[in-house]
């Protein structure tokens, strides 16, 4: 995210809830707690908010800042902000369910799958039968999703911990993943298109996919059809770098012809 985007963002999330804690503004912005403190004495000297012990305050409404015509286009056109983990498990979550159904074929006995720590593939655990399998993953509602099932292994990789997301990110994760050689890698995407690839809003969580992308033979991309032609903020890959895509629907046939070695599939049931 852009320092601008983030002002921004900062200044409308404290306007919308009349003030807001540093701790807060951290979850929402995905940055570290000392960023934040920087941006509210920025803001606070620009007259855009009146910092508070902890936090910050918001001025008259007619004194924050307004987001122009152009700005709310490109914001209407981008998903570089995610919502939180249960409130992304709230949408559309019947072709979430389709698609985590579909991608069940590509899990057998023996094998070590990774999952990222998006919704469908915690709709994907939900459905995985008590198999023989390990699992390893960033995501904490995964882990407890599986914590019943017998057979199957699971593996967290630890790192620092989002309660927005609930999951583990950053540096230690990283060389955590670094350990493991993996089957086949289950991941999605904030948003994907032709020319710009697959994408996420947030450059901790796309560098984290971009080393799970690396320590695994295959790469599977279930992507619902509201994500095909968005735009967010950082690459994770591009689509000639992924094996299979599962989605509900298939937006434009122009991602099968340009990407010939992409296996395509279109859950319906």
């Amino acid at each position: 995210m852009l320092q601008a985007e983030r002002y921004k963002l900062i200044c409308t999330h404290v306007q919308q809830q009349g003030s807001a804690l540093v701790t807060e503004l951290s979850e929402v912005c995905q940055v570290s707690p000392e960023t934040i403190r920087r941006d509210l004495r920025v803001l606070e000297k620009n007259k855009k908010l009146i910092r508070s012990f902890g936090g910050a305050v918001a001025l008259d409404v007619h004194e924050v800042p307004v987001i122009d015509s152009w700005e709310r286009a490109a914001v209407s056109n981008s998903v570089d902000q995610a919502e939180s983990f249960r409130k992304r498990t709230e949408e559309h979550p019947d072709i979430k369910m389709k698609i985590a159904k579909s991608a069940l074929q590509f899990i057998h006995p023996g094998d070590c799958i990774l999952l990222d720590n998006s919704s469908t593939c915690w709709f994907l655990a939900r459905q995985i039968p008590d198999i023989e399998i390990t699992v390893v993953t960033n995501s904490v509602k995964i882990i407890q999703a599986l914590a019943c099932r017998d057979k199957i292994r699971v593996i967290g990789i630890g790192g620092e911990y989002s309660r927005r997301h609930d999951d583990f990110h950053g540096p230690v994760a990283e060389s955590a993943l670094r350990n493991f050689q993996i089957n086949t890698f289950f991941f999605s995407c904030q948003g994907l298109n032709q020319e710009h690839g697959i994408r996420d809003g947030n450059e901790i969580n796309a560098r984290l996919k971009q080393v799970m992308l690396q320590v695994s033979a295959k790469k599977i991309l279930l992507a619902g059809s509201s994500k095909f032609e968005q735009y967010s903020f950082c690459k994770i890959c591009m689509l000639d770098e992924v094996d299979i895509l599962i989605t509900n629907k298939l937006v434009s046939p122009k991602y099968r012809g340009d990407n010939p070695g992409l296996e395509i599939i279109e859950a319906h049931k």
